[in-house]
């Protein structure tokens, strides 16, 4: 779920920003843009998992069932929770701290940078993607190192649009096309809630929720030092350019 979300908040985050550093206007309309940004960065997380499940299942869903699926109706296909819309609810939960971090990263390449591209003869749009976006890279996974960690230990949103206690099925599997993205999944943040909670001996459910934690923080951390190794090699590459 979280590797998914990441292919799918990258790209988005990375292009906005840039175009709201490099092409956009100045003035109070993208102030106003930039001041909304920031304040999706605070929004509790369970209002975009209504948000999630408004949209993403009950709309998109909806109408992609009724498109692609019509023989399996009333039974829903994508028209229901599931590993899919869980990550394009994480990709939106998590897309601010992108933006704002990419656009630090575009904000502190030197201009002279710039302006010894342009003057080589490159165009706005070489100097852009040869030069600046390069250099630029670190600070781009580090957004999403950012957003890796909120994203993988939220649970809210997730319980309504994706999350079930005992998936019946696992999204990946031997079949074609092997990556199932319209089934439910399971969640570790999900089964610490769980067992924790919801179980009638508190004694005998305490190591599975020790063991539960245990695992999501090494994961979480794996996660984290695979982009953190990644960021510091771009770093390394790039910085006798940016010097």
């Amino acid at each position: 779920m979280v590797l998914v979300m990441s292919i799918i908040v990258t790209p988005f985050g990375v292009l906005a920003a840039i175009y709201l550093r490099e092409y956009a206007k100045q003035g109070p309309l993208l102030r106003l843009i930039r001041i909304s940004v920031y304040n999706l960065a605070g929004v509790p997380s369970i209002v975009y998992g209504v948000f999630g499940l408004g949209f993403f299942v009950y709309f998109v869903g909806g109408n992609i069932d009724q498109l692609l699926f019509p023989e399996a109706l009333p039974a829903p296909t994508f028209g229901t929770p599931g590993l899919f819309w869980a990550s394009l609810t994480l990709a939106l939960l998590t897309l601010p701290v992108v933006i704002v971090a990419t656009e630090e990263g575009l904000a502190r390449i030197p201009t002279t940078i710039r302006q010894g591209s342009l003057a080589l003869g490159a165009t706005k749009a070489e100097t852009l993607w040869k030069v600046v976006v390069p250099l630029a890279t670190p600070a781009m996974m580090t957004g999403l190192i950012l957003a890796i960690a909120r994203a993988a230990g939220e649970v809210a949103p997730l319980m309504l649009v994706g999350v079930v206690k005992l998936a019946p099925t696992l999204p990946i599997d031997g079949n074609f096309p092997f990556i199932h993205l319209e089934r439910k999944i399971m969640h570790l943040g999900f089964h610490i809630y769980d067992v924790g909670f919801q179980s009638p001996n508190v004694e005998a459910a305490r190591p599975l929720v020790y063991a539960t934690a245990l695992t999501l923080v090494v994961i979480i951390m794996a996660l984290n030092l695979s982009a953190i190794g990644i960021r510091n090699h771009l770093r390394e590459k790039y910085r006798s350019e940016g010097d």
